[in-house]
C-alpha cells in the first residue's frame, strides 16, 4: 500500500502540487491501493483534481491539521511531534501488519523527519519512507535558536541526524539536491529528484495562443519579495508610462497584507486582496504571454518555483534571472524565453518584446516548452520515481500490477 499524507497545509495551499505527486506516485505503481490523508478542505480538493485525472485507486481520510500551525514549518514543539508520530502511526496501524507500506509525506516539519524515522525504526513491517521537502528548506540557512534542546530539533538537526535506512528525503529539482549536499554533506546519500509535475489536469482550459499587442506580461504568485514584487511592479511603472497601451502587467495572485495598494498601479486590473480561487488564478495565467520570474537567488536555490511549473504547463515563455532551477531547464530543453543576469537586463528583455515583438520566435519557445512539459507528466514521471523506490527501498513494491498479482497468486497456491 501506499500511504501519501499531509499534515503541514490546510485549505487549498499546495494541492495542485500535491496533486500531482499523489498522482505521479500512484501510477508509478498502478497495482497498489493509495490512501491520502490530509485536512478536510485540503482532501476534498485532492479528492476533486485526483478524481479528473483519473486515480482510481486512491481512498481518502481526513486527518487534523492545527489552525495555529498551519503554515508554520518552524515551529518546533514535543506537542507537535506527538500529533505527528500518532498520525502517523494510526495510519500505519491500519494496514495489516504482513501488507508492506511506502509512506509519503507531501511535506514535513522537522519533527514530522523525526516522528518518521522513530516510526521506520520501531516497525517489523516493510516500509519506505518518502519525505517531501520543500521551501521550508531555508530554515538550515536561518536563524537558530541559543537553546541546545531546541537546537537539537530544528530542520538543520532533523536532515543531519542519523536515520534507518528505511527513511529517504525528496526534492524536487537536481539544483536543490546539489545546493542542500553542499550545506549539509550528510544528506547526499539519501535524497533523492522527483521533479516537481505539470498540472496536466488544466491542459483541456488551454487555447492556441500568438503573439499580438498589446504584449502581456505576469507574475505569479503572492506578492512577495522571494517572487521579485519590488522589481516587477518597478519595471511595469517604467514600461507602462513608455510604451502606454502597448504592455499590459499582470499578478496572477494577490497583495499582502500590509502592502501598499498605491503601488500596484501599474498593474491592468485591480490588486486582489485575498488568495484567488484556481478558476481565477488559471483565467488571468491563460492571457499572459510572458511570465516574469524576478526570483529571489537566496530563498530558490532551496525551493522549487510554483510558478515555473505554471510557465511550464501553459506554454509562457519566461523572462528569467538565472537561477539553478530555471537554468536547468533551458540548458534541457533550449528557448524557453530569456535568462537575465540582473533586474536592468530583464527590464531591456520586456522593452525589446514590446518594441520589436517576434511571432515566429515566440512559436518556437511554446514548442520548447512543450518539450519540457511533456517530461514533467505524472505518467512521463511515473517512471523515474519507480526506479527511485527500487533503488531507495529495494524490493518493497512492485511497479507493475502484473507483477504483484503473479506474486499474489504463488502465494496463494503456496498455502
Amino acid at each position: 500500500m501506499i500511504i501519501c499524507v499531509e499534515m503541514t497545509w490546510r485549505w487549498f495551499t499546495h494541492t495542485p502540487g500535491n496533486a500531482a505527486t499523489i498522482e505521479t506516485v500512484a501510477r508509478a505503481f498502478p497495482g497498489e491501493p493509495v490512501r491520502v490523508l490530509a485536512e478536510a478542505e485540503h482532501l476534498g480538493e485532492l479528492r476533486r483534481r485526483l478524481g479528473a485525472t483519473g486515480v482510481a485507486q486512491a481512498e481518502f481520510r481526513e486527518i487534523d491539521v492545527p489552525m495555529h500551525l498551519q503554515g508554520r514549518t518552524h515551529v518546533v514543539s514535543a506537542r507537535r511531534f506527538l500529533r505527528e508520530f500518532a498520525t502517523l502511526r494510526r495510519a500505519l496501524a491500519s494496514v495489516p501488519k504482513d501488507e508492506p507500506v511506502l509512506l509519503v509525506l507531501l511535506s514535513a516539519t522537522s519533527t514530522a523527519v523525526f516522528a518518521a524515522s522513530l516510526l521506520a525504526r520501531m516497525t517489523r513491517r516493510r516500509l519506505g519512507v518518502h519525505i517531501g521537502m520543500h521551501g521550508n528548506l531555508n530554515e538550515i540557512e536561518g536563524w537558530r535558536s541559543r537553546n541546545p534542546l531546541w537546537r537539537r530539533f530544528d530542520l538543520r538537526a532533523a536532515l543531519s541526524a542519523a536515520h534507518p535506512p528505511a527513511l529517504r528525503f525528496l526534492v524536487l529539482e537536481p539544483a536543490i539536491r546539489n545546493e542542500l549536499a553542499r550545506l549539509l554533506p550528510a544528506t547526499e546519500r539519501r535524497t533523492d529528484v522527483l521533479a516537481l509535475p505539470a498540472n496536466v489536469g488544466e491542459l483541456a482550459n488551454q487555447a492556441e495562443m500568438g503573439l499580438s499587442r498589446p504584449v502581456r506580461f505576469g507574475l505569479i504568485g503572492q506578492a512577495t519579495k522571494d517572487k521579485g514584487i519590488d522589481a516587477f511592479l518597478d519595471i511595469a511603472k517604467r514600461m507602462t508610462a513608455r510604451h502606454g497601451s502597448a504592455v499590459e502587467f499582470y499578478l496572477v495572485g494577490a497583495m499582502r497584507p500590509g502592502d501598499d495598494p498605491a503601488r500596484f498601479a501599474p498593474l491592468a486590473h485591480p490588486v486582489d486582496h485575498g488568495a484567488l480561487d484556481r478558476a481565477s488564478f488559471t483565467d488571468r495565467l491563460a492571457r499572459l504571454h510572458y511570465v516574469l520570474l524576478p526570483l529571489d537567488p537566496g530563498y530558490y536555490r532551496l525551493s522549487a518555483s510554483g510558478a515555473v511549473i505554471d510557465a511550464v504547463t501553459w506554454l509562457k515563455p519566461m523572462i528569467a534571472t538565472p537561477m539553478p532551477i530555471v537554468a536547468d531547464l533551458f540548458a534541457r530543453f533550449g528557448d524557453l524565453g530569456t535568462l537575465c543576469e540582473d533586474h536592468a537586463a530583464m527590464e531591456a528583455a520586456v522593452e525589446a518584446l514590446i518594441v520589436e515583438p517576434d511571432p515566429a520566435r515566440y512559436a518556437r519557445q511554446r514548442a520548447a516548452l512543450a518539450a519540457a512539459r511533456a517530461s514533467r507528466t505524472p505518467d512521463r514521471l511515473a517512471a523515474d520515481y519507480a526506479a527511485l523506490v527500487a533503488r531507495g527501498f529495494p524490493g518493497l513494491l512492485a511497479p507493475e500490477p502484473s507483477r504483484r498479482n503473479s506474486e499474489l497468486a504463488n502465494g496463494a497456491a503456496i498455502s
